[in-house]
């Protein structure tokens, strides 16, 4: 699922403004077998987890995103554009999001942004 924008927040602190956001949701199905029976019972979603990945981050004020990104949790917040709202996307909220890898990614005017992937387990709960 692709979201044109949407912000990286800690609590109702703007951290960052990000564009080109994929969301993706991996899992790996688990079939389940009892007692000889050739095919199996039930099947299941195994691991599962949700990957964000941010093409562009614009971070604000004076946080230093390499200390963020290293030793805190932050909510992803997608904001569905008018593009989004046309292809049926509202706008999404991801909790307790870790960052996995990050990198220095500038502009042709020189302004330097962040390009970023983020984990998030699954809950059922």
């Amino acid at each position: 699922m692709k979201f044109s924008v949407g912000k990286l927040k800690m609590g109702s602190v703007t951290l960052a403004k990000c564009t080109g956001i994929t969301v993706r949701y991996d899992g790996g199905p688990v079939d389940l077998y009892a007692g000889g029976f050739q095919d199996p019972l039930d099947i299941q979603l195994g691991n599962r987890a949700i990957t964000v990945s941010v093409e562009y981050a614009e971070w604000s004020g004076d946080f230093k995103p390499d200390d963020v990104l290293t030793n805190d949790f932050v909510d992803v917040e997608l904001l569905a554009s008018d593009a989004d709202a046309s292809r049926g996307l509202s706008g999404l909220t991801l909790h307790q999001c870790k960052a996995a890898t990050w990198e220095v990614a500038t502009t042709q005017d020189g302004f330097a942004t962040y390009r970023m992937e983020f984990r998030k387990a699954y809950s059922a709960s």
